[in-house]
């Protein structure tokens, strides 16, 4: 097994908490990850900001999932009673 400190870069952009939790995750499977799935984990990453890469984890880690999977983040609830067209055209204070 490769040494993954070794391994591990530090890349521009990399939420490089949420990796280190990840593969503390999986050697805690008992599921290491090897040097390629490594790379391939930190790509998918890169595709996403720090904030979304440590939801990703996250959501793997609570599911239990072997691996990281692209998910979206939850939409948040608005208590907005307009649109914002409703907004933009309102004249009522023009009374």
């Amino acid at each position: 097994m490769p040494d993954l400190q070794l391994v591990q870069q530090q890349e521009i952009g990399l939420n490089q908490q949420a990796l280190d939790e990840w593969i503390e995750y999986r050697q805690d499977k008992k599921k290491p990850l090897s040097a390629l799935a490594l790379k391939k984990t930190t790509n998918l990453l890169l595709k996403f900001d720090e904030a979304h890469q440590q939801y990703m984890v996250d959501m793997a880690i609570m599911n239990d999932w072997q691996g990281l999977h692209t998910v979206e983040p939850e939409k948040k609830q608005t208590t907005r009673q307009n649109s914002l067209q409703q907004d933009l055209t309102d004249t009522s204070w023009a009374g």
